[in-house]
């Protein structure tokens, strides 16, 4: 899943009406027999504000082409959220491997911002696993598997899961030859990267390898793209269980990667002050994200601060009104992403008591 690529898609799209509808799902049965009533409540709802606000034969048609779209849709292969972004000309339906609020937004754009959290807030991965037998590959968001590349995931060179059936030999002097065997692992290894590699390139993701020291050392030997391997597992046993028990294993390393990340925007925040490049008043960060001044944003997971704006001052009011108020930090992460910027999403520990929002400005 290409989630940069979904968000940019659906992001420049204009449309009257555009719909967005985001139904939270379960990944397993029997929870997800819950799915079809929560989706059937959505398109109710849709039917119904559609009818009030648009032409009901125009409204009637979207529903029509929704419910089409939807008559293939198989609840079995649900993962977190199931999203619909509809406009007259066409619909999409779409699995995401996160949770997103429950709601149907009917507007002149599709509702992104959730998938702009998640971009930058995630770590998305791909975790190969090798061993001298067979190589494998797992599309994973955070702890979440979003897919594994199978067969039916046809490319150009060998289909996942890989197994070594040309380049292993039983003859007993090879097999005596260390050198010789090394050599067979190590071609093994690079046809199952070269797949990777093909994998790789439809969506650059960061790469953590699986399996035992002496098969990963090959790996990383025969890899055309080591720069793009963040971490490595070699203590599990579980090379050749289930994808949920390989994810339980890489978490550590996951976790470990994702605080330095942190530990990194932690550096440029006092880096960003000492240089008298760090704001923290939130009406000003939002007058320097509309003027593209903003370099990167560095936001406290979870912070969300509804608030009102004043269009001639731009002055930013804060408002405890959940329900209607806009979130300010959407709309300032939104605006730094289209000037280039880059966003980031700390812990607590991270950032100093009291400090939920901070922006580095290029000048």
């Amino acid at each position: 899943m290409n989630l940069q690529k979904i968000f940019d898609q659906l992001n420049i799209t204009q449309a009257q009406p555009a719909i967005s509808i985001f139904v939270p799902t379960h990944r397993t049965f029997p929870d997800n027999q819950q799915d079809a009533i929560a989706l059937k409540n959505a398109m109710k709802e849709l039917e119904t504000r559609l009818s009030e606000n648009h032409d009901k034969r125009e409204a009637q048609t979207l529903v029509q082409q929704i419910e089409q779209k939807l008559a293939d849709h198989n609840h079995n292969y649900n993962l977190d959220t199931l999203a619909i972004f509809a406009t007259a000309e066409d619909t999409q339906i779409l699995n995401f491997p996160f949770k997103v609020k429950p709601r149907v937004i009917i507007d002149q754009h599709f509702s992104t911002r959730d998938i702009l959290r998640e971009l930058n807030n995630a770590v998305h991965y791909y975790l190969v696993v090798v061993s001298r037998n067979q190589g494998r590959l797992l599309e994973v968001f955070n702890d979440q598997l979003v897919r594994e590349l199978n067969q039916e995931d046809e490319l150009q060179g060998l289909n996942f899961p890989i197994e070594n059936t040309h380049l292993y030999t039983t003859n007993s002097d090879d097999r005596s030859n260390a050198i010789k065997e090394e050599n067979y692992i190590k071609e093994f290894l690079n046809r199952v990267d070269k797949s990777v590699q093909e994998v790789y390139k439809q969506n650059p993701l960061p790469i953590l390898v699986f399996g035992d020291e002496r098969i990963v050392s090959f790996y990383q030997q025969v890899c055309d793209n080591p720069s793009a391997i963040f971490a490595t597992v070699t203590n599990s046993t579980n090379l050749e269980s289930e994808a949920r028990l390989l994810i339980d294993d890489a978490q550590d390393k996951v976790n470990l990667y994702r605080t330095k990340l942190q530990q990194a925007s932690q550096a440029e925040i006092s880096q960003a002050k000492s240089q008298n490049l760090l704001i923290e008043d939130l009406s000003s960060i939002y007058r320097a994200a509309k003027e593209g001044r903003v370099d990167q944003i560095f936001i406290r997971k979870g912070y969300i601060q509804p608030a009102t704006i004043d269009e001639e001052t731009s002055n930013v009011e804060l408002n405890s009104d959940t329900t209607n108020t806009d979130d300010i930090v959407d709309d300032v992460l939104s605006i730094v992403i289209q000037h280039g910027g880059k966003a980031n999403f700390l812990s607590g520990e991270f950032l100093d008591e009291n400090i939920n929002l901070l922006a580095k400005v290029r000048y």
